[in-house]
């Protein structure tokens, strides 16, 4: 029989050298790419979800406008601002006005939610928060940098080959199948809706095609779309759980029904399933999109950058960076949403080694999200009660005894990352 002791001291002296090797660390940048609070459902989608709900169910009426974010996820934006201060106090990370950026997306809840986790992080200093507006001066710009939109303006030689783009992608794309709806039509009562009795079906189609037009036809970018049964199914899936995020009253929020958390993960997992189908599946379209807001995220790690940048966009950005960075696959716990949580923050910290006469550099990379619970019951958070905090590995990068990826080594993998926009330009896997 084999002696447990010696297994057991071994893995004691090295978590042992790990404590120590991160105490020696001092934090010196870090660069945040959010996603947005909580927010009213879009808009466009107020209408088909009335008319997929079965007659007696009735969806919450926001105080806000249709995809604005709601005074609770300004709210918890600000806790998780509250946070980082803590956190990067105890860490002696000292940040003067010219160290600190704000950017945004040009939309009113990516912008509010920026402002709410400055005011919390900074309350005593006016953060100026950076975003484009379009040609009326009104928020609504399609900015490359925080939207996932079709790209074929970068190509270095100027020639972008749209057809065999889209020849790639869909063949990366493979024969696409609808994940199961029926939970989710059970609790919208379907079979009794207008949706139902209009269509003469008592189910969402499970057939979907994925539309990858850059252009409309006013000459507007457009993102990659999703159209047929799934496209409706995730309008339902997204409104299920803003509401449940929203109200206090989970029952109210499950028109009448009492859910587990597991139950509540079954009606998230809709929206996870057209988050990776349109943004993760097929690497040149995430290569593709991701393109501009990796240049952006390297142009704040370089030495350059700000000493702390706060870059808010959408789930569908930040899900196509990740998918480009070729990172491997997670389930995110404590949460509804396990890829790409409402309000989640990607960190890419950079640490000098104190101890080393070369100030190593190392980066980590994680996700640092508020669990479901925490949303819900609006818990502040502190260093005793953190949120929830999630270390992310990519494929073709080694980690250091400490955890964490060396500084050249991570710059030459967000490099090559950038680099194989040029491969979607040609029609090509990115990989290859």
């Amino acid at each position: 029989m084999i002696n447990p002791r010696p297994l057991f001291l071994s893995l004691l002296l090295f978590l042992s050298s790990l404590v120590f090797a991160q105490q020696s660390l001092s934090l010196e940048k870090v660069t945040v790419v959010s996603r947005h609070g909580v927010r009213a459902p879009l808009e466009q989608y107020l209408n088909t979800l009335d008319e997929m709900t079965g007659k007696g169910y009735h969806w919450t009426r926001w105080p806000v406008p249709g995809s604005h974010l709601t005074l609770k996820g300004g709210a918890l934006e600000t806790l998780f601002g509250e946070y980082f201060r803590l956190w990067l106090d105890d860490e002696h990370f000292v940040l003067n006005s010219a160290d600190i950026y704000f950017g945004a997306s040009s939309k009113q809840r990516t912008i509010a939610t920026a402002r709410a986790f400055a005011a919390g992080m900074l309350p005593l200093k006016t953060v100026p928060i950076d975003y484009k507006v379009d040609e009326n001066g009104k928020v609504g710009y399609l900015d490359q940098d925080y939207l996932p939109l079709l790209n074929d303006r970068c190509a270095v030689d100027g020639n972008f080959d749209i057809a065999a783009f889209k020849a790639e992608a869909y063949r990366e794309l493979g024969e696409l199948q609808a994940p199961s709806y029926s939970y989710l039509e059970k609790m919208l009562r379907m079979k009794r809706s207008n949706y139902a009795r209009n269509r003469g079906i008592e189910h969402f189609d499970d057939h979907f095609s994925i539309r990858l037009d850059f252009y409309d036809k006013d000459g507007k970018m457009q993102e990659p779309s999703i159209q047929g049964g799934l496209k409706d199914a995730n309008m339902a899936s997204d409104a299920f759980i803003l509401q449940y995020y929203e109200m206090e009253n989970a029952k109210d929020a499950a028109f009448g029904r009492r859910l587990c958390f597991d139950s509540w993960k079954k009606l998230a997992y809709i929206k996870d399933y057209y988050g990776d189908i349109l943004f993760t599946k097929a690497p040149i379209i995430s290569v593709n999109i991701s393109h501009c807001m990796l240049k952006r995220i390297q142009s704040e790690m370089v030495p350059e950058g700000h000493k702390f940048a706060f870059l808010c966009s959408h789930d569908s950005m930040i899900a196509a960076v990740l998918a480009a960075l070729r990172v491997t696959p997670y389930e995110l716990p404590n949460t509804i949403e396990t890829k790409t949580p409402i309000g989640f923050k990607l960190l890419f910290e950079q640490w000098v080694d104190t101890n080393d006469a070369e100030a190593t550099r190392y980066v980590r990379v994680r996700l640092v999200y508020q669990s479901t619970e925490q949303i819900r019951g609006m818990k502040p958070m502190d260093l005793t009660n953190p949120p929830m905090s999630y270390d992310l590995s990519f494929t073709g990068l080694e980690k250091a005894s400490n955890g964490m990826y060396n500084y050249d080594d991570f710059m030459r993998h967000l490099q090559n990352s950038i680099q194989a926009y040029q491969a979607t330009a040609r029609g090509q896997h990115p990989w290859k």
